[in-house]
Formats: C-alpha cells, structure tokens, sequence
C-alpha cells in the first residue's frame, strides 16, 4: 500500500450527520465523541506512520489517523478488536469521534487491528 494522507474532511450529501434532528446533535456535541473529533483525532500526525508503507504506486492506504484513533478509544472503553468493529459500524459517537459518518462502509476490519 502506498500512503495517502487523509485530508478528505468534507460531509457528504449522505452523512449520517445530516438526517439528525437537534436533540440529537445537541446530545451528540455534549458527548465525549466532539471532545474527540474536536481535539484528539486531528493531533493524530499521519506523516510519523508514512515510513510503513511503500512508495511505489499501489492502492492507497486505510486512512492512519482512522485506525490509530480507533486504537485509542479502544484502550479507553477496553474494547476487544471484535468490539471496536462492531460498535463502529453501530454506534454514531464512534463515527463521529472518528470522523466517519460520511462512509458507506467503515474502513475497519478485525484482520487491520
């Protein structure tokens, strides 16, 4: 794999974060899911990890600062691999923590941890 950095930020037209109603993103910014996204997942520096993957040109990388983020909140909330997949298919604060509502199919996987 070669490194890309993940420097797509942008909501999409079929965010999950759209369809919210405001209770729901008012719960969701008292959460520890907008402390996260907000102040831990954009100091996750990708640019440290780019020596692990090849240079030659090849399909691009799972985003680093996805996976070392997913790493962190599964050590805070002791999840097992099995459980950090899961719940971030299912659960919202976990997408949102990590900056992935706006994917069809979340880029984690039990064989990636």
């Amino acid at each position: 794999m070669s490194f890309r950095a993940n420097d797509y930020q942008q909501l999409s037209l079929n965010d999950k974060l759209m369809n919210l109603t405001e209770r729901e993103t008012k719960a969701l910014d008292k959460s520890w899911a907008k402390i996260f996204a907000d102040e831990i997942f954009p100091a996750i520096d990708e640019e440290r990890f780019s020596s692990l993957y090849s240079h030659k040109a090849s399909r691009p990388n799972t985003p680093v600062n996805v996976i070392i983020g997913a790493l962190i909140i599964k050590e805070l909330f002791d999840y097992s691999d099995d459980e950090i997949v899961e719940n971030l298919m299912l659960d919202l604060h976990l997408q949102y923590a990590l900056h992935t509502t706006g994917y069809e199919e979340q880029p984690i996987s039990q064989k990636m941890l």
